[in-house]
């Protein structure tokens, strides 16, 4: 089976002033089907932009990425976003949910945004499979800081997808909601693999592997 996920030798740099500057040099990533993988390192090391180029929200200046089989670099933006659309997810530090959208609304969003079948049925199965079946009218500024981040994590299963990325998804969190929003990420479907990038080591040593990011190169941690 091909993986989800593979990174060959992924740089990317940009422009600063009179110099380059390299944010990422030569990274390396296998992932198949259903793993739980954690990425650590500092503030400022790189992880976000790595965790977009594996999503491909942007693109590598050298090497390449390949999601579920599609070497991200030969694709359009147009042909990128398609392949997201369905099966990729996406959880954030700060939710990103829609205020004037309920919790229902906010889940359906993506289903209806790709014309997808069933949209409200299966966001409330989803809503159901975080514990919030009796939130899904609530409106985000009604919901616990835990609630909207379990709200996020619906939107992101909603369409059933191959692979979930999280970027500091307990960051804003305290330490009791984040440990169960945790343990809910490393929950996911056995089908779905997750791709988190943490400063939680605790957390990130959970995970079948985690790795460290650092002066831009990706090392497995023991």
């Amino acid at each position: 089976m091909s993986p989800v996920l593979q990174l060959s030798q992924v740089h990317y740099q940009v422009p600063v002033q009179d110099s380059i500057l390299s944010i990422l040099k030569g990274c390396d990533l296998t992932v198949q089907s259903g793993e739980r993988i954690a990425i650590v390192g500092r503030s400022g090391s790189g992880k976000s932009t790595l965790l977009a180029l594996m999503a491909g929200l942007d693109v590598a200046t050298s090497g390449e990425v390949q999601l579920l089989g599609q070497p991200l670099s030969r694709l359009t933006e147009d042909e990128r976003a398609a392949l997201r659309a369905t099966q990729v997810g996406f959880v954030f530090q700060n939710f990103q949910l829609l205020p004037g959208m309920t919790a229902l609304e906010n889940v359906m969003m993506p289903m209806e945004l790709f014309g997808l079948a069933n949209a409200k049925q299966r966001a409330m199965e989803a809503l159901d499979s975080v514990e919030l079946a009796h939130r899904v009218h609530h409106f985000p500024n009604s919901l616990s800081g835990g609630e909207q981040q379990r709200v996020a994590i619906a939107r992101a299963l909603v369409t059933q997808p191959a692979i979930i990325f999280a970027d500091e998804p307990t960051g804003n969190l305290d330490e009791t909601t984040a440990h169960h929003i945790q343990q809910l990420l490393l929950n996911l479907p056995n089908s779905t693999s997750l791709i988190t990038v943490t400063h939680d080591m605790q957390f990130a040593r959970q995970s079948q592997r985690h790795y460290l990011l650092t002066d831009g190169r990706l090392e497995l941690s023991a």
